[in-house]
């Protein structure tokens, strides 16, 4: 059976999802970045093999309970096959607490992590290993959501040197609380005292996707995806997350800020400081992250070169793109990707 073989408007079955589902991302290198405190995170990269060769990789993370899967699920909606194919040495990495990404001894439920560790640990180890092993001086950072969050912070707190800029996909700094954002404002998934057991949509999520189920609108839009993306992402991409960091995230929604977990540094105060060249992107229907609150955060940045693209009819698109569909959505290939090659190409000089 091949993917093409299920129509998008026939049920498939069982066997038919397991068979579509199974699925590997297609790096063509596995690297290791460690961390100052002693983590292991996984780095995948992807060769160039469009021309000319672009001088600057890009580093891509993920959002909250996310991995790499978001970038590469299907050949055919793939942003890091995308990037390649436009001349740019594309490295994916997982961040701290999922798949291949801990310290020596591997997973332990002891362990938690939050966003300051992203901040200032996972973005520096993550941006010097790529530019070390390409040999290049300076990298882009393409992070959806939480990652987003992540680029911002780390150029106000002067974390990671080599940042030539960044391109954030669903990322304020203030998500307002009636955001639908699993394990925050949704009851799902309870915390187990330890974790955030996102990861048990694996067995269920393959099957809402196929049957185009209506509780998919937050995350992957039915009527912008193709079902295969979706249930391959829920299979293989969903993590489970430490409490720390989704209590953090509750933290910021519930008071309206952004800030470290001691509140010494408001980052929603500092935005200003962000003065690296920026792209933010923002799905007309994200109901994550709306993008009225990703507006709100592109304006106050303080970059003199900063672009911001909002994904919806009203502006031009052949959809109003979602949260996950912003990045691998039936559209996203040929009126989002291209937007953010060209914006590379530009500051790529």
């Amino acid at each position: 059976m091949t993917e093409a073989s299920i129509g998008p408007t026939t049920t498939p079955t069982d066997a038919e999802i397991d068979a579509a589902v199974s699925w590997e991302t297609g790096e063509d290198e596995r690297h290791v970045a460690l961390t100052d405190d002693g983590w292991n995170l996984g780095l995948y990269r992807y060769h160039a093999t469009g021309t000319p060769a672009r001088p600057f990789p890009v580093v891509m993370g993920h959002g909250l309970c996310g991995s790499r899967y978001i970038f590469d699920c299907h050949p055919d909606y793939s942003l890091a096959r995308h990037l390649a194919g436009r001349g740019y040495d594309v490295w994916l990495v997982d961040l701290r607490g999922r798949n291949q990404s801990w310290p020596e001894g591997g997973p332990d439920r002891a362990l938690q992590w939050s966003f300051d560790d992203f901040v200032a640990f996972d973005l520096p180890a993550a941006v010097a290993t790529a530019c070390e092993i390409s040999g290049a001086s300076e990298a882009f950072w393409l992070g959806t959501e939480m990652s987003g969050l992540a680029f911002y912070a780390s150029v106000m707190a002067r974390t990671t040197a080599q940042l030539r800029g960044g391109i954030t996909m669903g990322s304020p700094a203030v998500t307002p609380p009636e955001a639908q954002v699993p394990g925050v404002t949704i009851a799902f998934p309870q915390s187990d005292g330890a974790r955030l057991p996102f990861s048990t949509v694996a067995g269920i999520g393959p099957r809402l996707a196929a049957d185009r189920s209506d509780l998919l609108e937050s995350s992957f839009r039915p009527a912008n995806t193709d079902w295969v993306v979706t249930a391959r992402y829920f299979r293989h991409g969903v993590t489970d997350e430490a409490t720390d960091l989704v209590d953090q995230f509750r933290d910021w929604m519930v008071e309206g800020v952004m800030r470290t977990r001691d509140g010494s540094i408001v980052y929603s105060n500092r935005l200003g400081d962000v003065r690296l060249p920026v792209l933010a992107l923002a799905g007309a229907a994200d109901l994550q992250r709306p993008p009225d609150a990703v507006r709100t955060t592109f304006d106050a940045l303080g970059s003199a070169d900063k672009t911001f693209v909002r994904v919806g009819r009203a502006d031009g698109f052949p959809v109003d793109a979602g949260h996950d569909d912003l990045i691998a959505g039936r559209s996203a290939p040929t009126h989002v990707f291209p937007i953010v090659a060209d914006w590379l190409d530009a500051h790529s000089s």
